[in-house]
C-alpha cells in the first residue's frame, strides 16, 4: 500500500514538475487524496530547488572556465611582451659587441700610430734635430727656421697621436663596459622570459585540468536533471546549451551596447585631438549648435509654466553698436583623425590584412610566435597587417598604444578588438583580434585551440577598437 501511495505521489509530482498537464496513456487507479498532492506539490518544489542549484553550478564551471582562460591569455602575452624583451636585449648585445670589437681596432691602430710618432722622434734626434743640434749646426738662420719647423712637426705628430690614444682608450673601455651591460641585461631578460613562459604553461595546465574536472561534474549534473525531470541526459545537454546560448547572447548584446556607448562618448568633436571615424549613414548625431552660446531666440524667450506657454515682458529696447563686418568664414574642417596613433592603414590594406589572417585559419597556437610555426595572438594582427605593407608592434599591449583609436560603430574590417583585465589600463591587455565584420572575428585564441573565425566577444573590449 505505501508502495503504491509512493507511486502516485512520484507520477503526480512528475506531473506538476512538467507544468501540471498529464502525459499521454496517464491514468490514475484512484483519485489522489489531498495528502498525494501536498507530498506532490513538496516533492517538485525540492526537485526545483536541486534544479536551481545544478544550473548555479552549471554557470558558476563556466565562470571559473572564463577566469581561467583569461590567466592563459595574460601570462601568454606577459611571455609575449618578455619575449620580445629578451629579442630586443640580444640586438643591443650584438651591438655592443660589434662597437667594443670596432673600439679595439681603433685601439691597436691608435698604438701603431703612437709608436711610429716615437720612433719619428727618436730618428729626428739621431740626425742632429735637437734644440742645441739645430742653433749649432746651422749654416744660416734659414736652417734654423727650417729645423725649428721639422720638430714642431715631429712634436705635434706626438701630441696628435697621445690624444688619439687616451681617446679611443677610454671608448673602447666605455665600449667594454656596455657590452658587459648588455650580457646582463641579455641574461636578466633571458631568466624572465623563461619564468614567463613557466608562468603561462602553469596557467595552461590549470586551464586543462579544471576543463577536465568541470566536463566531469557537468556529465554528473547533466544525469542528475534527467533524474530529477524524467527526461535524457542527451535533453538535458541540449537545454543547459540553449540556455546558456541566450545567457551569452544577453551578455554579449549588453555588453556591445556598453562598448558602443563609451567609444562614443569618448571621441571627441572633430578638429580636436582625439576623435572618432565618421558615424555609419543613418545614424543620430548630436545636434551642434552653430557657435559657441548660440541658442535659438524663440526657445530663448519662451517662458514655460505647466502646459502653456507664456510669452515674457517686452523688453525695453536699446541703441546698439553697429555690428562689425563678419569674419570670414573658415575652410570646412577635414574629417577627424583616429583618437590616437598613427593610424595610417587604408581599408583596402585592412581587407588584405583580413584575407591573409583568413588564411592562417586552422594554424596551431604557439606561445609567443609570429609563425614559426604557428601564432600567438599578437603575432597573428602583426603578421596580417605587415603582410598589407603596414608595420605594427609585436605585443598587443604595445599595439593599442600606437595604433589609431576609432569607436566600434566605426569599425571595418582589418580593424583590431582588444581585450583586457581592466579595460581603463591598457597594461592589463591579454588579447587582440582582427575584425572580420559582420560581428565576426579572426583570432588566436589560446593553446589548445587553433587560429580560428568566430563571433565577436563584447566583454572586456578596450574603449576604442585600433586601427593600424
Amino acid at each position: 500500500m505505501a508502495r503504491t501511495r509512493r507511486a502516485r505521489v512520484t507520477a503526480l509530482s512528475v506531473v506538476v514538475l512538467l507544468g501540471g498537464v498529464p502525459a499521454a496513456g496517464v491514468a490514475w487507479a484512484e483519485p489522489p487524496s489531498d495528502d498525494d498532492v501536498a507530498a506532490a506539490y513538496a516533492a517538485v518544489d525540492a526537485a526545483r530547488l536541486d534544479v536551481d542549484g545544478a544550473q548555479a553550478r552549471l554557470d558558476t564551471l563556466r565562470g571559473e572556465l572564463s577566469r581561467a582562460e583569461a590567466a592563459v591569455q595574460t601570462a601568454a602575452e606577459d611571455y609575449a611582451e618578455a619575449r620580445e624583451a629578451l629579442d630586443v636585449a640580444r640586438r643591443e648585445t650584438r651591438e655592443a659587441r660589434q662597437r667594443a670589437d670596432g673600439a679595439q681596432e681603433a685601439e691597436e691602430r691608435a698604438r701603431t700610430s703612437l709608436a711610429e710618432a716615437y720612433r719619428t722622434t727618436a730618428r729626428a734626434s739621431e740626425n742632429g734635430l735637437g734644440p742645441l743640434d739645430v742653433v749649432t749646426g746651422a749654416r744660416d738662420v734659414g736652417d734654423v727656421v727650417s729645423a725649428e719647423a721639422a720638430q714642431r712637426a715631429v712634436d705635434r705628430k706626438v701630441a696628435g697621436a697621445l690624444a688619439t690614444q687616451a681617446q679611443v682608450r677610454a671608448t673602447a673601455r666605455n665600449a667594454d663596459a656596455r657590452w658587459d651591460a648588455a650580457r646582463v641585461e641579455q641574461q636578466e631578460a633571458g631568466e624572465a622570459a623563461e619564468a614567463a613562459f613557466a608562468t603561462a604553461r602553469r596557467a595552461a595546465d590549470d586551464l586543462a585540468a579544471r576543463t577536465a574536472a568541470a566536463e566531469t561534474e557537468r556529465d554528473r549534473l547533466f544525469a542528475r536533471l534527467a533524474d530529477l525531470r524524467s527526461t535524457s541526459v542527451e535533453l538535458e545537454r541540449q537545454r543547459e546549451a540553449d540556455r546558456q546560448a541566450q545567457a551569452r547572447a544577453a551578455r554579449e548584446d549588453a555588453a556591445r551596447e556598453r562598448a558602443e556607448a563609451v567609444s562614443s562618448i569618448d571621441a571627441a568633436p572633430a578638429g580636436e585631438s582625439r576623435g572618432a571615424a565618421a558615424p555609419e549613414p543613418g545614424r543620430d548625431r548630436p545636434h551642434q549648435p552653430a557657435g559657441e552660446g548660440a541658442e535659438d531666440d524663440r526657445s530663448r524667450d519662451r517662458v514655460v509654466e505647466g502646459d502653456e506657454e507664456q510669452q515674457p515682458e517686452p523688453r525695453p529696447t536699446r541703441t546698439r553698436e553697429p555690428a562689425p563686418d563678419p569674419a570670414p568664414k573658415p575652410e570646412p574642417k577635414p574629417d577627424p583623425p583616429p583618437v590616437s596613433g598613427v593610424g595610417q592603414g587604408s581599408a583596402a590594406q585592412g581587407r588584405e590584412a583580413l584575407a591573409w589572417a583568413r588564411s592562417k585559419i586552422g594554424t596551431a597556437y604557439q606561445w609567443g610566435s609570429d609563425g614559426n610555426p604557428g601564432y600567438d595572438c599578437s603575432g597573428l594582427t602583426s603578421g596580417a597587417w605587415n603582410a598589407a605593407g603596414v608595420w605594427i608592434t609585436r605585443t598587443s599591449r604595445s599595439q593599442y598604444l600606437t595604433v589609431g583609436k576609432v569607436s566600434y560603430d566605426a569599425m571595418r574590417p582589418g580593424d583590431l578588438i582588444f581585450y583586457a583585465n581592466d579595460t581603463s589600463d591598457p597594461s592589463t591587455i591579454r588579447h587582440v583580434a582582427i575584425y572580420a565584420g559582420g560581428g565576426m572575428m579572426v583570432e588566436a585564441p589560446r593553446p589548445g585551440v587553433d587560429v580560428r573565425e568566430t563571433p565577436v566577444r563584447w566583454d572586456e573590449v578596450m574603449p576604442f577598437a585600433g586601427r593600424p
